[in-house]
């Protein structure tokens, strides 16, 4: 291990903010509340958070990172009598590093599409409701052109039945107006 005397500050900082964290001792109220509910994961931002700093902060610190990801897995999994000197080069866990970053990447993508399709849905859905508003204005100032003996019929179009998912439009017979 790296002598204390080698490690600036902030990183000093971190590793106590960790052994707190991984003795389950929290100075951060928020913290202690999470391991109350025992909702605490020992996870960059934590760490970061019980050590005072910044968020981003331990970005400079890579054998720091890899320290607190390390002592996330001893929690959820137990010990484990191999390093992780051994198991972070091995071609196993880059592969399936690499194809969570592209799964990761390819979720953020889908969800942008998501959402690009959500806001035309709701203009589509706007103008289609709008066009439907005209229809009737329309239809009801034509409605003194249509001749007497034909009145006893109107078709109107609900607005409200255009937002349906079926493409048949239903239509609504007017009784005769005595």
């Amino acid at each position: 291990m790296i002598d204390a005397a080698e490690l600036n500050t902030t990183e000093k900082q971190l590793r106590d903010a960790l052994e707190r964290l991984v003795a389950q001792n929290p100075t951060n109220i928020g913290l202690r509340q999470k391991l109350k509910a025992n909702k605490l994961k020992l996870v960059v931002s934590n760490v970061e958070k019980e050590a005072g700093l910044a968020n981003g902060a331990a970005k400079r610190y890579p054998k720091t990172k890899a320290l607190i990801e390390s002592a996330e897995a001893n929690r959820i999994h137990g010990a484990s009598n191999v390093s992780d000197t051994v198991i972070r080069p091995h071609p196993l866990y880059l592969k399936a590093k690499e194809d969570l970053a592209k799964a990761q990447k390819e979720i953020k993508k889908l969800n942008s599409e998501l959402g690009k399709k959500e806001e035309k849905l709701k203009d589509y859905k706007r103008r289609l409701k709008s066009l439907a508003v005209k229809m009737h204005q329309m239809t009801a100032a034509m409605w003194r052109h249509i001749p007497e003996e034909n009145r006893h019929v109107e078709i109107m179009i609900d607005a409200e039945e255009t937002g349906s998912k079926s493409s048949v439009l239903k239509f609504k017979k007017r009784e005769k107006l005595d």
